[in-house]
């Protein structure tokens, strides 16, 4: 991250006048998770009432498998949704930055303090860094009115990791072959992936990768809780994007790479094996790309990026890992008091008080998640209805298909407790409840 220059100005939080928080003794609602809070709003532990039930018994708990992919589901969603259970962060489709951009940005891609969303296409839509004056080349004066940059982070708050080259991420349905040793041009050596029934995705890292984590995130807390209704104003109405409620996110971390294949399948009835192997081209350059094996087919989704030959910036971000932010029912209808919002397709999931996350007043947040990941309700949308002098405007805008945890979070804890103004969940923290090995025997379930 770079510093913001001598002259700028910074925003220093004043945590005790910010923020209160849930303390994590009080709450069993994520009892695994490291640093849960509830930000905003005069309400105390009292407020909320959590019961944990480690029963086994007919809890719900589907025994089909999870997240069975069709053709209602985009291609985004169908690799999206299925790594996420992974646990390395929320998985991007579109790792490259946009092109749109400034040059500053793409050289680097995604950085810790970015804002941003992530778009249906599954593309991380810039708006702005935090860590810089408004002034710099990357915020480009595009940022909130009377915007200050978050005083920098302490380095020794920085988690480095990296992933060795030939490293992968994959669902459980597949399985890793390949056993030839790297080669010096090609240091991730071959790929050769057996892929089970009835759906999977695969990420393969030629170069492999890097992960650099921010730990320390408080001070990233408190600054988004008292300015996420300027954001919200800002993205909305200078930068025109339709956000629901939750949709915000603010960047802690994210892992990067050189060289990418992705490939995702869904509804196949028989073990399939493909191949992602690096290809001699007509201009004596190399590159990888996908095949199948044994007449095999290629599945329906693939595709892949190579490094330039004499290498590349590491600019391709293919996991995230950050803060969603959601604001209280009072501050969101405050900012879009103008507009009706109605929850489209309300039958099949319910409405929490105009947030674009719902789910039916009896579910647990555990079964609501599984529902969801299992297909449920791909095409939800919203319609807003605005009146100006005697015209009408309607449109309706879908409710991003990648499913993303921390909104369903937000609004669940919106919904048990309406009178926080804002709220923040980690990516940290449902890891464990989106696991493979999930069991109608392991499962917590949350309940009134």
């Amino acid at each position: 991250m770079e510093a913001p220059t001598e002259m700028s100005l910074s925003y220093q939080p004043q945590a005790a006048q910010a923020v209160t928080s849930l303390p994590a003794q009080s709450s069993n609602l994520f009892q695994n998770a490291a640093g849960f809070h509830i930000i905003g709003g005069q309400f105390v532990s009292g407020d909320v009432h959590n019961h944990q039930n480690t029963s086994p018994a007919n809890a719900g708990v589907s025994s089909s498998p999870l997240n069975i992919m069709d053709e209602n589901f985009s291609e985004s969603e169908i690799y999206c949704n299925q790594l996420l259970r992974r646990k390395r962060g929320f998985p991007l489709y579109v790792p490259a930055p946009s092109q749109n951009l400034p040059a500053a940005y793409r050289r680097k891609g995604v950085a810790i303090g970015d804002v941003g969303r992530v778009t249906p296409e599954g593309i991380f839509d810039f708006f702005f860094n935090i860590y810089l004056p408004a002034d710099h080349p990357i915020n480009d004066n595009h940022v909130p009115e009377s915007f200050l940059p978050l005083i920098p982070y302490d380095s020794r708050d920085i988690v480095n990791m990296s992933y060795d080259p030939g490293d992968c991420v994959t669902t459980s349905s597949v399985q890793n072959l390949a056993l030839d040793p790297p080669l010096d041009e090609f240091p991730g050596g071959d790929f050769v992936f057996s892929c089970g029934v009835p759906q999977g995705a695969i990420l393969a890292l030629p170069h492999g990768g890097h992960l650099e984590k921010l730990e320390n995130v408080e001070a990233m807390r408190v600054y988004a809780a008292t300015h996420a209704e300027s954001w919200y104003k800002y993205i909305t109405e200078v930068r025109g994007r339709a956000l629901g409620n939750g949709a915000l996110y603010l960047v802690t971390g994210c892992e990067k790479t050189q060289s990418w294949g992705m490939s995702s399948f869904y509804s196949v009835d028989d073990q399939f094996q493909l191949a992602f192997k690096p290809r001699l081209r007509p201009d004596s350059t190399s590159q990888y790309r996908w095949s199948g094996v044994h007449g095999h087919r290629l599945p329906a989704q693939h595709k892949s990026y190579n490094s330039p030959p004499n290498g590349g910036p590491l600019n391709q971000t293919t996991f995230i890992h950050g803060l969603s932010i959601s604001l209280g029912v009072g501050l969101w209808a405050k900012l879009f008091a103008k507009v009706e919002i109605r929850d489209i397709g309300e039958s099949q999931l319910g409405g929490v008080n105009g947030n674009s996350m719902a789910y039916s007043a009896g579910s647990s947040l555990f079964s609501w998640s599984l529902g969801i990941l299992g297909g449920g309700a791909p095409a939800a949308g919203k319609q807003h209805t605005e009146q100006r002098g005697n015209a009408f405007l309607s449109d309706i805008s879908p409710i991003s298909k990648i499913f993303h945890p921390g909104e369903l979070i937000n609004a669940y804890i919106l919904h048990r407790v309406p009178q926080a103004t804002v709220v923040l969940s980690h990516d940290d923290d449902w890891c464990d409840i989106l696991s493979d090995q999930v069991q109608a025997t392991r499962y917590r379930r949350f309940r009134n």
